[in-house]
């Protein structure tokens, strides 16, 4: 199964298990992650060490795919932990890849690589009108956070190593993923929820495009999206089926 081969990074998070559970009838999966629970087919490596990451990478090549999902997940963290995990760690996970000839990565970048049209901090929680009104991926980034920031450089290594190395990347900006997949919770969420099974189609469709080189939000078809994913929906495939607000009625119904 080398050809299905797909290694994940952060494999042990929220995300990563929501991917190992959706996707494993697909891929024969493999990973990483700092914490969590390690096997034969899981690593432990921090991907602030290159030799921990190429390491990690080599138990498991050759492998065709790679989703890159590690990183410092605070929109709080301060500059310095920033810098060594989701900018140097990126760049040792795309220089690992590019060593040992993988051939596509879907790299998980965020919505807050332009959280700032919608506000700061607090902002975003409130109920104010958000401009532009949808946000494309053709809006100049303009992030919220030095988490935000990192996530654009990450999209701009991949320009690079795509157009440089010829590694196929796409890059999705992903919305709110929740560990109980229930958006009713915040007002935010409503228009901002990626569901488990929307996640799984997006990601399986990045895996699976001809596309060499995209950028994509990632969102769920929401009443209020203010995200456009017509390009994700175009040039993927990618048909989301869930809406916040219909779980929200289903709740009220049950």
């Amino acid at each position: 199964m080398q050809d299905r081969r797909l290694f994940i990074t952060g494999i042990n998070g929220l995300i990563g298990r929501v991917l190992q559970s959706g996707l494993y009838e697909l891929y024969d999966i493999w990973g990483l992650d700092c914490a969590g629970q390690f096997s034969e087919r899981v690593a432990q490596a921090n991907i602030r060490d290159y030799e921990q990451v190429i390491r990690a990478f080599r138990q498991a090549s050759p492998f065709r795919y790679l989703v890159h999902l590690a990183a410092n997940p605070s929109v709080d963290a301060k500059w310095e932990l920033i810098l060594q995990d989701n900018i140097q760690g990126t760049r040792n996970i795309f220089e690992a890849a590019r060593e040992l000839g993988v051939n596509r990565v879907v790299f998980a970048s965020s919505n807050h690589v332009t959280g700032a049209y919608e506000g700061f901090s607090s902002d975003l929680y409130s109920n104010k009108q958000y401009e532009p009104f949808p946000i494309s991926i053709a809006d100049p980034v303009r992030p919220d956070s030095y988490y935000g920031v990192s996530k654009a450089f990450g999209e701009a290594l991949a320009r690079y190593y795509s157009a440089r190395w010829g590694i196929e990347f796409i890059c999705l900006r992903i919305g709110t993923v929740l560990h109980d997949d229930d958006p009713t919770q915040q007002p935010r969420h409503m228009k901002t929820w990626l569901s488990h099974r929307d996640l799984v189609q997006l990601v399986n469709k990045s895996l699976v495009s001809n596309v060499m080189f995209g950028i994509y939000y990632g969102v769920s078809a929401n009443k209020g999206v203010f995200w456009d994913i017509s390009n994700a929906r175009s040039e993927l495939g990618y048909e989301p089926v869930d809406d916040a607000s219909e779980y929200r009625v289903r709740g009220a119904s049950e």
